[in-house]
């Protein structure tokens, strides 16, 4: 069984929404967001992949906008919308719930009525909340009660902050999405990891997208970092090297999919850390192919293809249990 973690709806009335408000890429990159046909439509994409099951979720700018009051009525028409997919397809479909965290009374009040009432499998959260930092203390006790609760957290980028800085022909040689996007999730858990976040939340538990952006490749520099600061230095607060922290959360292969990324992965996290998902519809053309073609000819062995594709999805998400 295949299990992608990593898939995108996109209701139209949302981006309908959007449009309203001058958003008529993914975030402001220039990417037109695929509007979501049908489940029927979607399910067949899927078998021709040989894809048993997508966890749908909102992607980037998903709900974190200044009008608190916009970001809730779109928390509850997307929630509304995928959990419909879910509970009508159940053999085919998880999903996630956007949270709109501008407001932290509307972002408590929709994580229950998400888990409670729609019966979501967990939440997806931007890196930044309207260019706020998930690390900032306002955020805190909201993820005290995600870390209370267990539920898993899908990370994914969003605009990035300092991306209005950028010169304009950037975003047309598809800079943000190619290296601030990488490095919006990176950024996203070092702060996190520094801060000391995930030491104080021991349950706080990212499914990283896109492998961790940068993390498998330049996390030893933090390790080396921590080692090189002296006692009383604010890092070294941490009582574990910043790694001890990675280990923790699990790495998608969506666009990290090249035996170099799949290496670095491995030896970071381990198979037993890794997901399998690919960005749909995103990747609606050779990339979702290519990405089981080269999971396939890595070199794993059958079990961990098994953990990779379906077993460690299942320790998330335990629905996954009664279809394998």
């Amino acid at each position: 069984m295949r299990v992608d973690v990593h898939a995108h709806c996109y209701p139209k009335a949302y981006i309908e929404e959007l449009k309203k408000i001058g958003i008529g890429g993914e975030g402001g990159i220039g990417v037109e967001i695929p509007v979501w046909e049908s489940a029927e439509a979607r399910i067949a994409q899927m078998d021709s992949l040989g894809v048993d099951v997508q966890v749908l979720a909102l992607s980037a700018p998903n709900v974190h906008f200044a009008d608190t009051g916009l970001s809730k009525t779109l928390a509850v028409m997307t929630n509304d919308f995928i959990a419909g997919i879910s509970q009508q397809y159940p053999e085919r479909f998880l999903s996630l719930a956007s949270i709109p965290l501008t407001n932290l009374d509307h972002a408590m009040a929709e994580l229950d009525r998400a888990m409670n009432n729609l019966g979501m499998d967990g939440i997806v959260l931007g890196t930044n909340i309207n260019k706020v930092p998930l690390s900032d203390d306002r955020f805190l006790p909201f993820f005290e009660e995600i870390d209370h609760r267990k539920i898993p957290v899908a990370l994914h980028p969003s605009r990035a902050i300092g991306e209005d800085l950028m010169p304009k022909e950037d975003v047309t040689l598809a800079i943000p999405s190619n290296v601030g996007f990488i490095f919006e999730t990176t950024r996203t858990i070092a702060q996190m990891i520094f801060k000391g976040t995930f030491e104080r939340l021991r349950n706080l538990t990212f499914i990283l997208p896109h492998s961790g952006g940068a993390i498998p490749f330049i996390y030893p520099r933090w390790d080396i970092s921590y080692r090189s600061r002296p006692e009383g230095h604010p890092l070294r607060s941490l009582p574990n090297l910043p790694s001890h922290y990675l280990k923790r959360h699990y790495y998608d292969t969506a666009l990290s999919y090249y035996p170099s990324s799949l290496r670095c992965t491995v030896d970071l996290a381990g198979i037993d850390r890794m997901l399998f998902g690919t960005d749909f519809p995103y990747t609606n053309d050779f990339r979702a192919k290519e990405t089981i073609e080269n999971i396939e000819n890595y070199g794993f062995s059958k079990g961990e293809k098994e953990k990779l594709y379906f077993k460690n999805a299942a320790i998330l998400f335990p629905k996954l249990l009664q279809r394998g």
